[in-house]
């Protein structure tokens, strides 16, 4: 121990500058301490906290943006199937008023050519009679003539009688 305290004195160490030393690096780091590392340790821990709590509103406004992003996809979804619904509705809703629009375009047309048809025959009925009666006046004026040109007045006289009678 001798050796020690030699190498001690040659570096003109002295126990008491020492233990002062110790005692106002102890009284330094203490007053750092608290003047300084506390105030910037506890300032880093507020920091990191209102961090993680602003990470956390972050996070749970994420998760709220996708729930409302799913809410809204499917009641775009819904109304998508809704206006397709009412779409086809509509369709088939048009497509029967033309095909009830035709048919009775249809059926007009059908009573139309049934009148055309009636009076044509009617005409032609009328037509038929009309002929017959000529016929027959023609007839008598052409059997008169030859009555007229070929018999005499009293057997003309006769055969007319028997022809009107």
């Amino acid at each position: 121990m001798e050796a020690i305290t030699n190498f001690l004195e040659s570096l003109h160490f002295s126990p008491i500058v020492f233990g002062l030393q110790i005692i106002l690096f102890l009284g330094f780091h203490m007053t750092m301490k608290t003047l300084i590392y506390d105030p910037i340790v506890n300032a880093r821990n507020q920091r990191e906290g209102r961090i993680e709590g602003h990470l956390a509103k972050a996070e749970a406004a994420a998760a709220n943006a996708k729930g409302l992003k799913l809410r809204y996809e499917e009641e775009i979804k819904a109304q998508r199937l809704v206006l397709a619904q009412e779409l086809k509705d509509a369709t088939e809703k048009s497509e029967k008023a033309a095909a009830e629009r035709l048919q009775q375009a249809r059926d007009e047309a059908g009573k139309l050519t049934d009148d055309a048809n009636a009076r044509l025959d009617d005409e032609e009925k009328q037509l038929k009679a009309s002929m017959d009666q000529e016929a027959g006046k023609l007839a008598l004026a052409v059997a008169g003539q030859v009555v007229r040109n070929s018999l005499s007045e009293d057997a003309q006289g006769r055969v007319l009688a028997q022809l009107k009678g």
